[in-house]
């Protein structure tokens, strides 16, 4: 009996080991590129106190800014806000123009598919409402496009639309997505 306990964690250590050793073989066979382009994703913890890193992205360095934008918009849309469309519109000056859209079932006033946990959310009746989630969805937006802690090649700022107009102060009562927004002037 004692010789079959001790066979039997033997058997598992040993099956430990060489998993392990797989694994490190593994890891090491997979490079990261050298020339990539690091990106953060914003979020705020839960009571909307604080401003945390809720993903790192990296890209090839090969894609050109707009392209990069252009991932990085599709990776906010569905990660932060149920796959609303958020489109890259132009990039002139450093200053890239994002425009901001409904689903097509919210503009025909249809009805949504079932998304689990996303059913019916739109900007206007969802992320532009309420104190603490404006203020996320404007500190996910702003700080996700204008990457402050970024200090390398990276754009100037970042202007929002909405449904193809320019958002204007006063349009909305919780967000701050009005005009040119750069690292100096981040809300």
């Amino acid at each position: 009996m004692l010789k079959n306990r001790y066979a039997f964690w033997l058997g598992l250590l040993a099956t430990a080991a060489i998993a392990f050793a797989g694994g490190m073989w593994t890891e090491n066979s997979y490079r990261t590129p050298k020339n990539t382009k690091n990106l953060t994703i914003y979020g705020m913890d839960t009571q909307a106190n604080t401003v945390e890193t809720d993903l790192y992205v990296s890209f090839d360095s090969k894609l050109n800014q707009t392209q990069q934008l252009e991932k990085l918009s599709t990776l906010i849309s569905r990660y932060k806000f149920c796959d609303l469309p958020i489109e890259i519109k132009s990039l002139q000056n450093g200053i890239a123009t994002v425009n901001l859209d409904e689903h097509a079932w919210v503009k025909t006033a249809n009805k949504p598919p079932a998304i689990p946990g996303c059913s019916g959310k739109s900007w206007r009746y969802g992320y532009f409402q309420g104190s603490a989630g404006g203020y996320a969805t404007t500190v996910t937006l702003t700080r996700s496009f204008v990457q402050p802690n970024d200090r390398g090649n990276w754009i100037k700022g970042v202007q929002f639309y909405y449904a193809g107009q320019p958002i204007k102060s006063g349009d909305w009562d919780h967000i701050q997505l009005d005009g040119v927004i750069t690292r100096e002037n981040l809300p």
